[in-house]
């Protein structure tokens, strides 16, 4: 099986390298300075799962290639306009579209581009960032993708995807129910980003605090609503996602607040408005979803203009 992994960043870099280093046919799209970058050091995986290093094939931009197998994309939502139009040469008859975007818009959006039947339901977990010289830092245990047909139950491709993403040295689970666990994903990432960004803190300090708790759980509150208005499939969110919460270590942050910290785009829109579009307008208020939202796009602004 031929793959193509869009970005060789902190996710794409990490979870093509595994396959890399298992043996399997891997190609990065990435862009001209990434590529000679790659060319000439290698990929470099400094990880609590083993270290390595390992030369990659890549192509950038306007390069021709044969139509890949499984095209797995692995960048911010705000790239995925451009990333789209970039990717139609590569897409064949039966590629299969594998995105590990945090969210839910942008399935209905590759969907409508590229044809229902090739859009798989995907997401990932793990914990990563790039060093100044462009090495992946994974420093969690967790390191998972869990993908499925969108349309749920099982298939052939997904039994064949599922034998070549296996073994890879990270953990690989094939879904029956996948957009229950994308909602369940979207749910806490948003829920996480946006209450890190909107108290400027990790984890720890906000559970700690009575009232920054319950902001919290009002904001957990008001996304669940409305994920359930917008029919996701499963009971109640809330529980499930306040456990995790109380489990995660007490520095863990969202990617999102060290992008913030970094200067860097945020996925807002892509996370919190799309949120705030679902909602029924008039029906029920969202006040600390607004707020959070509103605190990003001011970060937004400022950081246009700097």
């Amino acid at each position: 099986m031929r793959f193509l992994f869009v970005g060789a960043g902190a996710i794409g870099g990490y979870f093509g390298g595994r396959l890399v280093q298992k043996g399997e046919d891997v190609t990065f799209l990435v862009r001209s300075t990434k590529q000679k970058q790659l060319e000439d050091e290698g990929l470099a995986i400094k990880s609590v799962h083993g270290d390595f290093q390992t030369p990659v094939r890549t192509i950038t931009y306007g390069e021709k290639a044969e139509p890949f197998d499984c095209i797995i994309i692995a960048v911010k939502a705000y790239h995925l306009p451009q990333v789209m139009m970039d990717l139609t040469p590569f897409v064949g008859e039966h590629t299969m579209i594998l995105p590990l975007l945090n969210g839910y818009k942008h399935f209905g959006i590759l969907q409508q581009h590229f044809g229902a039947e090739k859009v798989l339901g995907g997401l990932c977990y793990i914990e990563t960032t790039l060093d100044s010289n462009g090495a992946i830092i994974q420093s969690s245990s967790f390191h998972s993708i869990v993908f499925g047909e969108w349309a749920g139950g099982e298939s052939e491709r997904m039994q064949k995807l599922l034998s070549h993403l296996d073994k890879a040295g990270f953990t690989v689970i094939l879904s029956s129910d996948i957009q229950r666990e994308v909602w369940q994903k979207y749910i806490f990432v948003a829920s996480l980003s946006g209450i890190t960004t909107l108290m400027d803190s990790s984890v720890g300090p906000i559970l700690a605090s009575p009232i920054a708790r319950a902001i919290y759980e009002q904001l957990l509150n008001e996304i669940v609503s409305i994920a359930q208005s917008a029919g996701m499939p499963g009971p109640d969110m809330v529980s499930v996602t306040m456990q995790k919460m109380d489990s995660v270590l007490p520095e863990f942050t969202s990617s999102m607040h060290r992008d913030m910290l970094k200067h860097l785009p945020v996925e807002a829109e892509h996370l919190h408005g799309a949120l705030l579009a679902m909602a029924v307008p008039g029906q029920v208020a969202y006040p600390i979803l607004e707020t959070a939202y509103a605190r990003l796009k001011v970060y937004e602004s400022v950081n246009d203009m700097r």
